[in-house]
């Protein structure tokens, strides 16, 4: 279990001054659910079909072009990073919709999770990204023995190296969700209040659901991975390339 979610089960009530800022809403946490039907399990599909239509498009019209062993390579961290902080971001909806009687349900938790981690959490792990290249000393997408140019090892990648980026991304990824875990819980009232007029003023709850599974994550994850891929990838690669081409 990750520290986030071990500190939300062990955190109880989080306020009572929070239920009672809220609870003039009348709707209970359970309102809107984003786990636990089919419907809910086929908005998950089509939430991550969106997400890889959206990396492939990204790579298609990138200039310089990387290879699509590369790019695969690359896209992966982002696959198994999203992968984990989506399980988390629903962990922490359902964690926080029942550990606070208040009327902010699961899909506005799942709302704010969303919000605050394409946002704030990609500075978080651009920060904590550049702080484990420095301390380890290796470059993000390259995979390759050699910093070089970064052309030798495009078509034969070293996947030890790749398979080390993926965990070092992964524990990145955990840590920024334990940050905004810790800012949700310093501030439960106010991100109860955001979450309920972000949320509920859609009645109808797989409407709602769709707003807050697909909709949000949709628009705030082409920002996010747009921007995650500038320094994921090999910064070098692409100044090689231009390089070459100017010759």
């Amino acid at each position: 279990m990750t520290p986030a979610v071990t500190l939300l089960a062990s955190s109880g009530s989080m306020g009572a001054a929070a239920a009672e800022a809220t609870r003039a809403h009348g709707e209970s946490p359970a309102g809107c659910q984003v786990l636990g039907d089919t419907f809910g399990f086929v908005v998950q599909g089509v939430l991550f079909g969106v997400v890889m239509c959206t990396m492939l498009t990204k790579w298609w019209f990138e200039k310089p072009r990387r290879q699509f062993v590369t790019f695969a390579l690359d896209s992966s961290k982002q696959v198994v990073g999203a992968g984990a902080i989506h399980v988390m971001n629903m962990l922490c909806a359902i964690t926080f919709a029942k550990n606070a009687n208040h009327a902010s349900d699961e899909c506005a938790w799942y709302w704010v999770n969303i919000m605050i981690d394409t946002t704030f959490g990609v500075v978080v792990c651009y920060g904590l990204l550049k702080l484990t290249e420095l301390l380890f000393g290796y470059d993000s997408g390259h995979y390759g023995k050699s910093g070089g140019t970064g052309i030798d090892w495009e078509s034969s990648p070293e996947y030890k190296k790749w398979a080390w980026q993926i965990c070092v991304w992964c524990v990145i990824t955990g840590i920024m969700k334990l940050v905004v875990v810790l800012m949700m819980l310093a501030a439960t009232e106010f991100w109860v209040k955001v979450s309920v007029a972000a949320t509920h003023w859609i009645v109808d709850h797989q409407t709602r659901l769709i707003f807050v599974m697909v909709v949000t994550p949709t628009v705030m994850n082409i920002f996010q991975f747009c921007v995650q891929d500038s320094f994921l990838k090999y910064q070098k690669l692409a100044t090689a390339t231009e390089g070459k081409a100017e010759v």
